[in-house]
């Protein structure tokens, strides 16, 4: 999903314009990341944990030619963390297959047994 579609797709769950929905995106996104270059950390209940940490500059090596080193600056490095919710949403339907896999399982069994029984 592209932005362009996200910001369709957002305009049209909660009725509003897509310029509007637009602003509300442009929003979220520039206030994870003055939160996250201030040095804090933003948790959305149910979604998920935004965080950042300082990865120490270092020397590397040139891809282009490997005989020569480079200067490889400090950075920041973003991190993700999912929350529940987020991960209950995605693995819904897995849940779901796996509960019919083990009830087909369980069936099998019984069948099994009361064919044993029988005989």
């Amino acid at each position: 999903m592209t932005k362009t579609e996200f910001i369709q797709k957002l305009a049209s769950d909660v009725d509003t314009t897509q310029k509007e929905a637009g602003l509300f995106l442009d929003s979220f996104i520039n206030t994870i990341g003055e939160e996250l270059k201030a040095g804090n950390e933003v948790s959305i209940m149910g979604f998920g944990k935004f965080s950042a940490s300082l990865v120490k500059g270092r020397t590397g090596k040139n891809p282009q030619d490997p005989s020569k080193t480079i200067e490889i600056p400090d950075s920041n490095r973003i991190y993700f963390s999912a929350g529940k919710s987020l991960k209950d949403k995605v693995n819904e339907n897995l849940t779901k297959k796996a509960s019919k896999k083990t009830a087909k399982k369980t069936d099998k069994k019984a069948t099994k047994k009361t064919s044993k029984k029988k005989k």
